[in-house]
């Protein structure tokens, strides 16, 4: 082992040591036995090290041994905590953006594999018929089963026109498939509306990415809903995978006048989100309905509860994916981050939905499902420019007109 980086590493783990004993040594000595502990921690961890360099059967550089310790210390917190390289940190900055290379999958860590919570519209992905709940269980022929979530996205981007292979096991399938993609340059557009039905808006969003508020709030006032020509809107979550706080936080002050969007509470600090008064707020007696499915997650589960819990509009659907914490982007000194889980957040009635979901108020699932597979490429153009041919915006359509034929009697 290179006996400057061994120097350097014992002395910075030495003065983290430091730092403890300096914080905690005025309360006595029963304390003392502690920083004791981390010193001896400190010494396996050096002499680990050292031994591996020495002695393992491939040659291993001292600086790579260094960063799988610290990319596997944050990953084994959690599926969603990871330490970002500097080339890392600009991709997810790139695709908070709504533009990024790969395939338009949003995955996470379950049960030692890849699962998908939802693909993006219009990408690779979408087209090639991936669904919620499928497990890549391979890709490009090596197991997902020990591969950590950032290094299952490394291998599924790469530049337009590359060509990734991926195994996929489906409930209802005999034995996995394999698929091959082809990588494009995912451009999302984050909201999709149109009228349905003379006075009815339908209105799609995909994800929470910059500017998300903004394309909503002017879908809204293209449609003429704060003219009165809009008696009942569908809000379609289904399959969004989420995105930033930020944008889940406006878009929720965008359909609430008032009340609480959502909670978080960390470690150090808790915060309630609270909804605010202006001109363009929803407006009260045109009927709200969000569609959310077991792909609808994290932000989309933020909305969702928010609109459920201050009883702003109705929840339809099939239960959500349930991820209820909140990753903070922490710069490091060489130009990376720590993407870290600093909180959780709960729905405005206090519920943590971690692994449970949002249950919606009314369950609807399709008697009907057809995979993108199944359909022509035409085919699925036309479901998404059409809206009104699915089976759940067509229930949803119902529950409004039932909705407004009861305020008509009043």
């Amino acid at each position: 082992m290179n006996k400057d980086l061994f120097k350097t590493l014992l002395f910075a783990l030495l003065i983290v040591g430091g730092v403890f004993v300096i914080k905690h040594g005025a309360q006595g000595e029963k304390q003392n036995s502690r920083p004791e502990s981390i010193y001896d921690r400190v010494n396996l961890l050096t002499e680990v090290m050292k031994k591996v360099s020495d002695n393992y059967v491939k040659e291993v550089s001292d600086e790579e041994l260094l960063m799988r310790a610290i990319r596997w210390m944050v990953h084994s917190l959690d599926p969603f905590s990871a330490y970002m390289s500097p080339d890392e940190l600009k991709e997810m900055e790139t695709e908070t953006r709504g533009q990024f290379g790969g395939l338009g999958i949003e995955i996470t860590k379950k049960d030692y594999y890849i699962l998908v919570i939802s693909p993006i519209e219009d990408t690779p992905a979408w087209r090639a018929g991936i669904l919620p709940g499928d497990r890549i269980i391979k890709i490009n022929g090596e197991s997902t089963r020990d591969m950590t979530l950032s290094d299952a996205v490394k291998k599924l981007r790469g530049p337009k026109g590359t060509r990734v292979v991926i195994t996929v096991e489906r409930e209802g399938w005999d034995e996995p498939r394999n698929i091959e993609l082809i990588r494009d340059i995912i451009k999302v557009k984050s909201v999709r509306s149109k009228i349905i039905d003379e006075n009815i808006l339908y209105v799609r969003l995909s994800g929470f990415q910059e500017g998300s508020s903004k394309e909503l709030e002017d879908a809204l006032k293209r449609s003429g809903l704060y003219e009165g020509k809009i008696k009942g809107v569908i809000f379609d979550l289904r399959s969004n995978p989420g995105g930033l706080l930020s944008e889940a936080l406006r878009i929720g002050d965008i359909f609430l006048s008032e009340g609480i969007i959502v909670s978080t509470k960390g470690r150090r600090s808790s915060q309630s989100y609270k909804a605010g008064k202006d001109k363009f707020d929803f407006p009260d007696g045109v009927s709200l309905i969000v569609l959310v499915n077991q792909g609808s997650a994290s932000a989309s589960e933020i909305v969702a509860g928010a609109i459920k819990d201050n009883k702003k509009g109705l929840i339809v659907g099939t239960k959500t994916f349930g991820k209820a914490s909140v990753q903070t982007i922490i710069p490091l000194s060489d130009g990376g981050a720590l993407r870290l889980t600093t909180a959780h957040y709960y729905t405005p009635a206090g519920n943590n939905i971690e692994e449970k979901g949002i249950e919606p108020d009314i369950v609807f699932k399709p008697k009907i499902q057809v995979t993108q597979t199944e359909l022509s490429p035409e085919e699925i153009v036309k479901r998404r420019d059409h809206p009104e041919l699915d089976e759940t915006v067509k229930f949803a359509l119902s529950l409004i007109k039932g909705a407004n034929q009861e305020r008509a009697k009043e």
